[in-house]
């Protein structure tokens, strides 16, 4: 049996699938680093859609002259306890960019001092360290005879950084450097939509970027796609016409929810609607671990909220505030942080919980259970 992978693997290649074009797209506006032109790009789309899988196969499809490195603000946030901030994001790219220049041999002395000096900048001023981190991708390049045409870095999960203080002061600063740099170019992934407020915030008409940067958004698989996904990665397992529909229901298309569930079925059985059905709600725990992983880090507050929410499909400010009983400023703080995890967003005034998985978890535990999870 085949197990399809839930996470990033390291054998990026054996599982990329059908984002060639996109791939293309990217490489062709990350190359312009060799004629010295620098593209800030933003890549969104909904958890579990493989945006963290093809920003690994982007870099590993890169050539030698560009250097890359990347931190991901959620595991950086999560490390933090939930106190956010800019002096921890700073050091954790430093960490990361001097590591990309580690196997350079032309750049061993200066591997080495950064190195020493990650040790000491912990306390330091932070309007230092902050312009040192900033300069030094591109000081990179200035020094490296040539052998270096450019800079990639990526800032996964950038919706995080909402959760900082002064989330719209720490942008403006990258905004204020990159704009004097030629070699380096960001971007910026997360799992939030183009009407999310950091969205807003990094490249809307009045944000940092002024509507500036390159906006990519990663769609979940086609039903064709799909079919073809499953043919070439897992063909052992069947379905008949209505059990193939009933599982792309289910899955939604999302690389995630796919591989999750594929990995729960059986090769010796043909699955039909109804097989379906009582597999993906039979083994809904297996299914949606990582969904109860991510449950349980949420607040009282948070949960609430969502399974408010999930009781009504979708609600209004006006009537989320009179359902939950706790002030406006708490839930409004809480609604910020389940955007900021890819949790919920409000379209059209409504706020509906975007997690597929955990929605349909969350409902299964009630049926069973009587109650949500605590």
């Amino acid at each position: 049996m085949v197990f399809l992978p839930l996470g990033v693997p390291e054998d990026i290649d054996k599982y990329f699938y059908n984002r060639e074009k996109e791939l293309v797209k990217f490489k062709s506006l990350i190359n312009t680093l060799n004629q010295d032109v620098s593209n800030q790009i933003i890549l969104t789309g909904n958890r579990g859609v493989g945006k963290s899988f093809f920003l690994k196969k982007l870099i590993k499809s890169l050539p030698n002259n560009i250097l890359t490195a990347s931190i991901d603000v959620s595991n950086i946030y999560a490390t933090q306890k939930g106190d956010l901030t800019e002096e921890e994001i700073m050091n954790r790219l430093l960490e990361e960019i001097n590591k990309s220049i580690e196997k350079e041999k032309i750049f061993k002395k200066t591997y080495e001092a950064v190195k020493k000096l990650i040790a000491k900048i912990k306390n330091q001023n932070y309007q230092k360290i902050s312009q040192f981190v900033l300069e030094y991708p591109q000081k990179i390049v200035n020094t490296s005879d040539g052998k270096i045409k450019g800079f990639v870095i990526i800032i996964d999960e950038f919706q995080f950084i909402g959760e900082l203080k002064s989330p719209e002061s720490f942008l403006e600063l990258f905004r204020t450097y990159l704009e004097k740099q030629d070699n380096v170019s960001y971007i910026f992934a997360g799992s939030t939509s183009t009407t999310s407020d950091i969205f807003d915030k990094l490249n809307g008409v009045d944000g940092t970027f002024g509507n500036r940067m390159i906006q990519f958004k990663l769609d979940p698989f086609t039903e064709r796609e799909v079919r073809n996904y499953l043919k070439e990665k897992i063909s052992k397992i069947k379905f008949d016409e209505n059990g193939f529909r009933q599982f792309y229901k289910c899955t939604r298309g999302y690389p995630a929810y796919i591989n999750s569930f594929s990995n729960v079925l059986s090769d010796n059985v043909i699955y039909t609607k109804n097989k379906v059905i009582e597999e993906f709600y039979n083994k809904m725990d297996q299914i949606a671990v990582k969904w109860i992983i991510l449950w349980s880090s949420l607040s009282k507050q948070e949960k609430n909220i969502v399974t408010t929410i999930i009781d009504y499909e979708q609600l209004k400010w006006n009537q989320l505030t009179q359902k939950i009983n706790i002030s406006e400023a708490t839930i409004a703080k809480n609604i910020k942080k389940l955007k900021n995890k890819g949790i919920i967003s409000n379209n059209n005034t409504y706020y509906q919980v975007d997690d597929h998985i955990l929605a349909s978890w969350l409902k299964f535990r009630k049926n069973e259970d009587s109650y949500y999870p605590l």
